[in-house]
């Protein structure tokens, strides 16, 4: 995870996010609009998640390519160091950095 920039992302980039990282390898737009349905129990219009798609392409998280007439989207940021990233700007910004006060608070309920 060292020297990966992560960009910051909107709530609904990160649940377009998510869904890519639950299905896994490379995805097409079809797979997941069904995911993100699924996942929200709502239906998401094909454009809105499209352009979902292309902002996590921007932010460096996704790449998009073609084969034939299908576009795949290849994820480039992992979860894991996305989810370590999160945590360390969390931690970072209301803890100043420090752990263990982060895990104390958590103890503390």
């Amino acid at each position: 995870m060292e020297n990966m920039e992560f960009m910051k992302l909107t709530d609904a980039e990160e649940l377009a996010m998510c869904c890519v990282w639950e299905i896994g390898g490379d995805v097409t737009l079809v797979q997941v609009i069904e995911t993100i349905t699924q996942k929200t129990h709502s239906e998401w219009k094909r454009q809105t998640v499209s352009t979902l798609l292309l902002h996590l392409v921007d932010k460096g998280y996704l790449h998009l390519y073609r084969t034939g007439k299908t576009f795949y989207y290849k994820i480039l940021k992992e979860k894991e160091d996305y989810k370590k990233n999160i945590i360390k700007n969390f931690i970072d910004f209301w803890y100043d950095g420090d752990k263990e006060k982060f895990i104390e608070e958590l103890r503390q309920g």
